[in-house]
């Protein structure tokens, strides 16, 4: 794993466990959409396959994830996070995987986003590395999004810089 990736899931690991307890402190009422459980298949981010997970393209999986955090869905979120074996969902127990989606669901809450370069940076492994600005209120921060290409073709958001946005949570 590349130092800049490791650094990227230490500090994102970090955020998580270090604001575990203050979820509390987003105002905002989070309700799981979930119908189903972890492993089974979730509807598909981008219409193609009623029963794929992740998305078509990287940028699709940020769009999707992104507007899953916009809409508090849960199940979509965990239908589009994940690694190169798939959605997160599949490879954590449940009770884990909704408070890190609930941390990130916090920590990602906006008015806005917009895409800061026309194309991803590519990464080791085929990643794509997203720019984006976060716009919320008077503030904005700068941050990024890795994809991975995951089975079947599918796209997953595998990591977030979730430190720059830390102030986002209120």
């Amino acid at each position: 794993m590349q130092p800049k990736m490791m650094r990227n899931r230490v500090l994102m690991y970090s955020l998580l466990t270090a604001t575990a307890t203050g979820v509390s402190a987003c105002t905002r009422t989070i309700q799981s959409t979930e119908t189903s459980i972890p492993g089974e298949t979730a509807p598909s981010v981008r219409g193609d396959a009623p029963d794929a997970v992740g998305a078509v393209t990287g940028k699709a999986a940020v769009e999707g994830f992104l507007k899953a955090v916009k809409a508090q869905d849960l199940q979509t979120m965990s239908a589009i996070w994940g690694t190169t074996k798939g959605a997160a969902r599949d490879q954590m127990k449940r009770e884990d995987l909704e408070k890190r989606l609930i941390i990130m669901q916090c920590t990602l809450t906006h008015d806005r986003w917009a895409l800061l370069e026309d194309r991803p940076r590519l990464q080791t492994g085929g990643r794509q590395e997203f720019q984006l600005e976060f716009f919320q209120g008077p503030r904005s921060a700068k941050t990024s999004i890795l994809t991975v290409n995951g089975p079947g073709g599918r796209w997953f958001v595998e990591d977030i810089n979730l430190l720059p946005l830390k102030d986002f949570c209120r």
